[in-house]
């Protein structure tokens, strides 16, 4: 994940990184923390584990972090970021001028799954966190993420002449939901079934559902 170091110094017990040597110091250790988690799981996961994975001292994490929880919180909030901002561009690519919604559709599940698959150790984590009763801000950020992105395919259908119901906001942010709900819940699961996030077939049954669900035809 890319660092916005403008939000990071926001975020309690995150430390500004104010020169350059220290910006990429904190770099290295989020990008050494999810892959670490994605290895051990949040509540197995040491902060001597994050630094030397991030070839950083243990005085170095804690000038940038004032603990683990700090550093999953900027991650945290570096994937919502993320969220808002890729939903906007991919809705706004030229590409889609001359393609069936139906395609957009499919192809918006296909890239939120690698998302999600790629990085399927922050979602495990936030399920421990949350199973641990320290997750509920996270969660309240998600959803807000999934109202934003869902909002914002309402207005790209609205524009195409396409969805139903006036409630299309509402129908968009629960049907996002639900898809997002069916990857997370197979990347819960694939460390004991092995089974790939989303493969085709996962893809296109998700796709037929979510077209239903927000009033987009499938191709003839």
């Amino acid at each position: 994940m890319a660092v916005d170091n403008s939000i990071l110094t926001e975020l309690d017990g995150v430390f500004p990184a104010n020169q350059a040597r220290s910006r990429e110091a904190q770099a290295r250790l989020l990008a050494a923390g999810e892959r670490v988690f994605a290895e051990k799981g949040y509540d197995e996961a040491h902060v001597s584990d994050i630094a030397a994975a991030a070839n950083c001292s243990v005085g170095s994490f804690y000038r940038r972090f004032r603990d683990k929880e700090a550093l999953f919180r900027a991650l945290h909030m570096q994937f919502i970021l993320r969220i808002g901002r890729n939903m906007a561009r991919f809705l706004a690519l030229p590409d889609w001028s001359d393609k069936p919604t139906y395609e957009v559709l499919r192809t918006l599940i296909g890239n939120s799954a690698r998302v999600i698959e790629r990085h399927h150790g922050f979602f495990r984590a936030l399920f421990q966190r949350t199973l641990a009763g320290a997750g509920s801000s996270y969660i309240l950020a998600l959803r807000a993420a999934d109202n934003e992105s869902g909002r914002l395919l309402a207005a790209f259908l609205r524009e195409r002449g396409e969805g139903v119901g006036e409630d299309l906001d509402e129908t968009c942010i629960l049907a996002l939901r639900t898809v997002d709900a069916v990857l997370i819940n197979r990347v819960l699961r694939r460390q004991i079934t092995g089974d790939t996030v989303a493969p085709p077939l996962v893809v296109d049954m998700l796709t037929r559902m979510l077209a239903a669900g927000v009033g987009v035809a499938p191709p003839d």
